[in-house]
């Protein structure tokens, strides 16, 4: 009997050790794009560079990441939509914060809200669709719109461009197309506008 208590004990201090363990090894962190500081759009995937250690962040950036062994910092290699792979070291010393180590991830535009006004002053404004592989080719109502209002539909398709940077130049144009036409432009508007539902979302505090 008493054998049998030594070993329960054993057994239970040696799972306080490794969740004690866990707990305090676990790489915490949120990421950021540097596009708007919010999280990119898309799933994130980190790993332990050169390993299959990995996971996802949610629906916030957010992740938890317990690594396979202790080192003075890990090395992460973090993937999302188009951007550039990041490689981030995370230092061991940050393991016992208590909130979650901010990690921003680069993203470049060459499509951008500078752009974006440079083409409405220069008449050629753009929204840009997201869209399948195969294109879809204007109607006769899409090219009424274009031309009624002076903008070029443009399809993504499956061309590598950020999400935050299109959505970034939509939103000038769309602010701009409310601004000269109100909202009667989008009673005729093309489906797959990117960032609309954001843009709406940003102005309902306006609306109500």
């Amino acid at each position: 009997m008493k054998i049998k208590f030594v070993i329960i004990f054993a057994f239970l201090a040696f799972l306080k050790a490794e969740f004690s363990h866990s707990q305090n090894d676990t790489i915490r962190g949120k990421i950021f794009s540097s596009i708007n500081l919010k999280k990119p759009k898309g799933e994130i995937y980190i790993f332990e560079k050169g390993t299959s250690n990995g996971i996802i962040a949610d629906s916030l950036g957010m992740f938890n990441l317990i690594p396979k062994t202790k080192k003075e910092s890990y090395f992460l290699e973090i993937s999302v939509g188009n951007y550039t792979n990041l490689i981030y070291e995370y230092k061991s010393l940050w393991l016992k914060r208590k909130n979650p180590k901010s990690i921003v991830i680069d993203g470049k535009c060459e499509i951008n809200k500078e752009k974006a006004i440079k083409d409405w002053k220069n008449g050629t404004p753009k929204l840009y669709l997201s869209s399948g592989i195969a294109p879809v080719e204007n109607s006769r109502k899409d090219k009424k719109f274009e031309k009624k209002y002076n903008v070029e539909y443009v399809e993504l398709g499956c061309e590598g461009k950020i999400y935050e940077c299109i959505s970034e130049y939509n939103f000038r144009i769309i602010k701009n197309l409310d601004i000269e036409y109100q909202r009667k432009w989008r009673k005729t508007k093309r489906e797959g506008i990117v960032g609309i539902e954001d843009y709406q979302n940003t102005i309902k505090p306006c609306l109500n």
